[in-house]
């Protein structure tokens, strides 16, 4: 499973993955693209992106894309929120497909 953590998440997170294979916007050079210019990028390499952007689902038309998003809710983007969501996060997007939506929360 290869994943792609938005700018939005802390870089430090990736650190947290112990199933998947895991990138950065920034890393990849993306940082700046808007959502739907990322989600075309991201889907020749990716298998799901990683967000806090609880709005991507309204503006873009996921559905559309080669890619899964997973949408994290903590109560904060505090490394240690986001940490404590990523076994949560693994096992959701084992079996995730192309194109679904799913948000991880505590």
């Amino acid at each position: 499973m290869k994943v792609l953590l938005d700018e939005d998440i802390p870089v430090r997170l990736r650190l947290y993955f112990r199933t998947a294979e895991v990138e950065t916007v920034e890393y990849r050079g993306w940082k700046g693209l808007k959502n739907g210019a990322l989600l075309r990028a991201a889907q020749e390499h990716f298998d799901v992106l990683v967000t806090m952007d609880n709005k991507l689902p309204d503006q873009q038309p996921l559905g559309q894309f080669d890619i899964a998003v997973a949408i994290l809710r903590a109560p904060s983007k505090a490394l240690e929120d986001l940490a404590a969501l990523v076994p949560k996060l693994e096992r959701v997007i084992a079996d995730i497909r192309p194109g679904v939506t799913v948000r991880v929360h505590p």
